[in-house]
């Protein structure tokens, strides 16, 4: 048995931003909608605690950086990640408002191709929104997970000392105030530190999520376009007047649309960035340090850094795929309308589709600082953790 989102029977429009509407939702920030003073108290409590533990695991980092190093980057590094995700949730509700409105211009923009009797629409639709979805708890899921697997991993080491002096240590590399590692306090920031960590979780998931979301389902509108390009070029021998003034309609209205998409695309990126190419370089140190982690620990260690390395990575394809899937779906616009007949139809009708194949030379991708993200970027940063360190360290200094 699995969740009712999870199934292909779900409701297409409850799909729409799911993981990002549900994994926000968990931290009191909706968008589009008016924050309730309780909603607005538990995220400034989510957001105070991620700092406020963010601090701690740098405290403790640094305290050990000379005595015990390896002590030191087990703090570090998860240190690296809760840190981006503070940015990424402060950033989004800085931003929600200009979130909010474009979530409901893509709604209004798919709501119009659900309009149309076209079982090509339904079915490219469908599988693009289960993949949003999926792939987006999947990263959810795998967050909750490595917490979990830091918080065994603190039990583990209690059980084992259990004849020894108990050492009251958090399940993350945290240096709270003595009396916070001191009964009966303990317990409290036990949970306290833990729960920082799903706070890292949601809003790690649910800013990904966003970003993953908008191009697939840009993707989709895109699509949508090549169907109607592929439908409004059909061969026809010697077509009238008639037919060839419906046809350069037609033309001009997925002119207008590409162009609203390209607007779309654009200002997402000027909502997605920034914290998109914080992201991306902060992915590249966690997945180096964890990489040192695994050939420093030994035994059950080893596990819970394997699982954070994965679940990172599948984080930094999520970006790459959906970056990749859009730019590609906008070249095959250039590549539906050549393939067509369009040598059968007047010169007007020949010199639109001449501009709509000129115009899908340029792919509409995310513009990001110093790179797109894409499947070959995935592939340096994933295989070559430091090359994107590296060549920004090299394009900054």
């Amino acid at each position: 048995m699995y969740p009712r989102f999870l199934s292909r029977n779900y409701p297409l429009a409850k799909h729409l931003f799911f993981v990002t509407r549900y994994s926000f939702g968990l931290l009191g920030l909706r968008f589009g909608k008016e924050q309730s003073w309780l909603r607005l108290l538990w995220l400034v409590f989510n957001f105070v605690n991620l700092a406020h533990c963010c601090q701690a695991e740098f405290v403790f980092g640094w305290s050990h950086l000379r005595t015990s190093p390896v002590d030191a980057m087990d703090a570090f590094c998860p240190l690296a990640c809760s840190f981006t995700t503070l940015f990424k949730l402060g950033w989004m509700w800085w931003r929600r408002q200009e979130v909010a409105d474009l979530m409901d211009r893509i709604r209004l923009l798919i709501g119009e191709q659900e309009k149309r009797e076209d079982s090509r629409r339904k079915v490219a639709q469908r599988s693009y929104y289960l993949m949003v979805t999926r792939c987006g708890m999947l990263v959810f899921t795998l967050g909750s997970i490595t917490t979990g697997a830091f918080v065994l991993r603190s039990l583990w080491e209690m059980w084992v000392r259990r004849h020894q002096e108990f050492k009251f240590d958090m399940p993350f590399r945290m240096l709270f105030h003595d009396f916070a590692h001191r009964m009966p306090w303990f317990p409290v920031f036990y949970l306290y530190s833990t729960w920082s960590g799903q706070v890292t979780v949601y809003a790690f998931a649910g800013t990904d999520g966003f970003f993953f979301g908008f191009t697939l389902y840009m993707a989709f509108l895109l699509q949508a376009l090549r169907y109607d390009i592929q439908d409004a070029l059909k061969p026809i021998r010697d077509p009238s007047v008639r037919e060839s003034k419906i046809c350069c309609q037609r033309l001009a209205d997925i002119v207008d649309r590409h162009n609203e998409i390209e607007k779309i695309v654009k200002e997402f990126s000027g909502i997605m960035a920034a914290p998109t190419f914080v992201h991306f370089v902060s992915a590249s140190l966690v997945i180096a340090t964890s990489v040192i982690d695994i050939l420093l620990y030994s035994g059950y260690n080893i596990i819970r850094y394997v699982v954070y390395t994965f679940t990172v990575s599948s984080a930094i394809f999520l970006y790459c795929y959906g970056g990749t899937e859009m730019s590609t779906e906008s070249l095959s616009l250039g590549e539906a309308a050549y393939s067509s007949a369009w040598y059968t139809w007047d010169r007007e009708t020949r010199r639109r589709v001449f501009l709509i194949i000129l115009r899908a030379q340029r792919p509409i991708t995310v513009r990001v600082p110093f790179f797109a993200p894409s499947l070959p970027v995935f592939t340096s940063v994933g295989f070559n953790p430091l090359h994107l360190v590296h060549s920004i360290n090299e394009i900054l200094f």
